[in-house]
């Protein structure tokens, strides 16, 4: 077992995963599935491909970052603070597709792709907020919770994978995607609790702190010799495997229906592999009273603040410690993803769509779901609208469109974003977009529904 201060390691860790948040403006995507694009496949196995075959672009196949916020960081007011629930979340994600390329024999369709995937979640509760808002100018014995157990979950790993289509006939489809994993990075908690009580006065905090999980990485961040760096003998020793599965029925001329399950798989941890605990005692320190920081006026607050900070941040960095047992390996679960969705055929060309979805984190169950309309425009443009449901916003209005012009396809769209003019006020966002080779279906096989 070995002891680490915390300002030595943690804050490692920590500003790790800032640097991963910041960067990472997702795996999921609401419109990306009614494009005509060889993509689809990624979110439903058994979507139509109407392509004798295709190769991506090498690096940007597909180019996705994304982040849902609880509050955009550069709008924050009262009414807003007011408005937030007690648990909140932020969310991120990334991925890069180096190597896509597919073909097809007859009816089948056989694709083979490579994916650099990162994810994560960190849950907190209003009460952290409250604390560095307002300071700690409150009740003797008032107790202000943290976080709790669903703390922190952040993946990152390499994908390599096979994927199957075939379609029975026009109305009929299926598809399975078979995936190798070999893991980079995962962190997650299975129990959490920091809280605070204020003493007699203010200017005590009486710090209770649980946290327990693991973690992983192919850089041995708590080995203090820095030429452990053994990334390339580590990186193909977290072994994992995945699958998709999907299928499409186009139940006649007006409507269709789709389902897909995704990421059904797991990955075994073995490289640097740790159990880790994290612990406080009380402390003391100035405090600080805040003015109604939300009023015009408080031009000295960033002073004011940064000061709190630096103290605040001193006292609770000598205070936690960090206890850390190397263990041999666990194994992880993937966050699996399903989507249910009903399409409505008002012509060949245009098609509304209702999408249902859900995802399992620490299996906690985040459900959301969207609506949109798609135009076909011949076989070289499409376009599509949307909104998308969040637990945390309701108004998350979307746009994609491809171009395919002769063998050369570009395609792009921003998926659930609450505000498309103002972006300072911006809290959800999803950039996706991708160049592809494409071979136009032909005349043996031409699914003429599809234009």
């Amino acid at each position: 077992m070995k002891q680490y201060n915390i300002n030595k390691s943690l804050c490692f860790l920590f500003l790790g995963l800032c640097f991963i948040t910041t960067q990472s403006f997702a795996q999921e995507s609401f419109l990306l599935k009614e494009l005509r694009i060889p993509q689809v496949a990624q979110e439903n196995p058994g979507a139509v491909i109407p392509y004798d075959g295709h190769v991506s672009f090498p690096g940007i196949g597909r180019v996705q970052v994304g982040v849902n916020l609880p509050f955009s960081p550069f709008s924050l007011s009262e009414k807003v603070f007011n408005k937030m629930k007690q648990n909140n979340v932020i969310g991120f994600w990334f991925q890069d597709d180096p190597i896509h390329f597919g073909a097809r024999n007859g009816k089948k369709y056989i694709s083979l792709f490579t994916a650099v995937k990162v994810n994560g979640n960190i849950n907190f509760q209003k009460d952290l907020l409250a604390f560095l808002v307002e300071g700690n100018d409150r009740e003797k014995n008032e107790k202000l919770s943290f976080v709790k157990d669903d703390f922190l979950s952040v993946n990152a790993y390499l994908e390599f994978g096979v994927g199957y289509n075939r379609e029975i006939n026009e109305n009929i489809s299926f598809g399975l995607n078979v995936k190798y994993l070999t893991g980079l990075l995962n962190a997650y908690t299975n129990k959490a609790n920091i809280s605070l009580t204020t003493g007699e006065n203010y200017h005590e905090l009486l710090l209770n702190s649980d946290i327990q999980g693991k973690f992983t990485c192919v850089y041995d961040v708590f080995d203090e010799d820095v030429g452990n760096f053994r990334v390339a003998d580590a990186l193909w020793k977290n072994h994992g495997f995945s699958i998709d599965v999907g299928g499409r029925y186009k139940i006649n001329d007006m409507f269709e229906i789709s389902a897909a399950v995704l990421d059904i798989g797991q990955i075994k941890w073995k490289t640097q592999s740790y159990q880790y605990a994290i612990s406080g005692d009380t402390f003391s320190f100035k405090g600080y009273v805040s003015d109604n920081i939300f009023e015009d006026g408080n031009n000295n607050f960033s002073e004011k603040i940064k000061d709190y900070f630096m103290e605040l941040g001193d006292s609770l960095l000598n205070n936690f410690s960090l206890e850390t047992k190397k263990i041999s390996s666990y194994t992880k679960w993937l966050n699996t993803r399903f989507n249910v969705g009903f399409s409505i055929y008002a012509s060949p060309k245009d098609r509304f769509n209702l999408n249902f979805r859900g995802i399992f984190i620490n299996d906690v169950f985040v459900p959301s779901g969207s609506v949109s309309y798609t135009r076909n425009v011949g076989k070289w443009f499409d376009v599509v609208v949307g909104n998308t449901f969040k637990q945390s916003s309701l108004l998350n209005p979307g746009l994609g469109v491809n171009f395919t012009l002769n063998v050369f396809q570009l395609y792009a769209l921003v998926d659930y974003t609450n505000n498309f003019i103002y972006i300072d006020r911006m809290k959800n966002v999803n950039l996706i977009f991708g160049v592809n080779f494409v071979a136009p279906l032909g005349k043996k096989f031409k699914a003429s529904y599809m234009y």
